[in-house]
Parts: C-alpha cells; sequence; structure tokens
C-alpha cells in the first residue's frame, strides 16, 4: 500500500541480504486491492533493469489476473504460488493459470499436515508402501506442480525427496481430487479475500 518506491525499496533489501546481483524470481505476495497492480508493474521494471531474470505473483485468482493483463502488462508472471493440495484443490484456478503458460508452485503442498491422516490418502499410502507425505507431495507432482515444502527434520527431508520410486494410478489421483469440496473451495476464496482487504 505504500507505492512503488516501496517496492523498489523491498527488492533492493532483498538483494542487498542475499548478497546478490540479480534474483533469479521476485514475488507479489498478496494482490492487494488497488495496489497490486502498480507493485506488478514496478516489478516488470526491476526485470527489464536485469536485477531480476523473472517475475510472479502469489496467491492470485483468476479476476486478479485479469487486471494485470488490463492494466497492459508487459512482462509474464513465471509462477503463481498458491496453496495447493488434495486437502484444497483449486481445479479451475490451476487449469486458467497453467493454459496460460504460468508455473502453479503449490505452498502448503501437505495442507499444514492437517491431512496427513485422512482418507484417502492413509490408504493410498498403504497401498503404495509409502508415507501419507509421499503421496501428497506425489500428486502435486504427477499434477504438474513445482512443489514447495518445508520441515526440519532431517528425515523427512529425505522422505520427501523420493518420490520418484512409485506413482499414483488414475483411481489414486481420482479419489485425491475429490478430497476438496466446493465449500471448501469458496471457504478458501472468503479467507483469501478477507486477508487481501486487511492489508
Amino acid at each position: 500500500k505504500e507505492g512503488r518506491a516501496a517496492v523498489r525499496q523491498s527488492f533492493e533489501k532483498s538483494l542487498a541480504l542475499l548478497e546478490c546481483d540479480y534474483i533469479d524470481l521476485f514475488l507479489v505476495h498478496w494482490p492487494v486491492p488497488g495496489h497490486h497492480v502498480e507493485t506488478y508493474k514496478e516489478l516488470e521494471l526491476i526485470q527489464q533493469e536485469g536485477k531480476c531474470r523473472s517475475i510472479g505473483i502469489s496467491n492470485y485468482s483468476e479476476e486478479e489476473y485479469q487486471e494485470l493483463e488490463d492494466a497492459g502488462m508487459t512482462v509474464m508472471p513465471a509462477v503463481n504460488q498458491m496453496e495447493v493440495s488434495p486437502a484444497m484443490y483449486r481445479a479451475e484456478t490451476v487449469k486458467f493459470f497453467t493454459d496460460k503458460g504460468i508455473v502453479i508452485s503449490a505452498s502448503k503442498a501437505l495442507h499444514r499436515g492437517d491431512s496427513l491422516e485422512k482418507e484417502p490418502i492413509v490408504d493410498i499410502a498403504r497401498k503404495h508402501s509409502v508415507t501419507p507425505a509421499q503421496v501428497m507431495l506425489r500428486w502435486g507432482l504427477q499434477k504438474g506442480l513445482a512443489i514447495a515444502t518445508k520441515t526440519s527434520s532431517s528425515k523427512r527431508m529425505k522422505e520427501n525427496r523420493k518420490l520418484l520410486t512409485f506413482a499414483l494410478d488414475k483411481e489414486d489421483l481420482a479419489l485425491l481430487d475429490g478430497m476438496t469440496t466446493k465449500e471448501d473451495v469458496a471457504n478458501r476464496a472468503e479467507l483469501e479475500k478477507t486477508r487481501k482487504t486487511s492489508m
């Protein structure tokens, strides 16, 4: 909300803290209503100056992305980082962005760990002799998502990397796709709207 100068200041601070000459990818974190277009335009300038190789967006809906297009966006976002997992699968939103060539980076790919004991995840894990976390992450890979996870456990780090030793079949994928209800999607949209307008 502090304008384009604040966007540049934030970028330059990040650049200095990283002790780099450029940043590979820099994202607009939230599309704050009435401000995100100007934020993105400043990132376009920063990218054109060579200080950032790619720029992207986070938590954008289709409508918010359309605002960028309507404002004459000149640099296509490389990524839209948003919450995506079997427990929060917004298939239409994912398709909208991937059809435009924008990679979906799945934050909270493990749904904060809240779904690791839910069916059908547990049954599918048992079927493939893997962990529920591996099932959720493998689902993301098979959906073509870039997956972002974090853990402080070295055991889980190793576990999370072992995703290429098994594959989910069509039945598995259908069961996982069906976990998210229309009510879940509506509730998430309302939560994000509240967060964006309170910033």
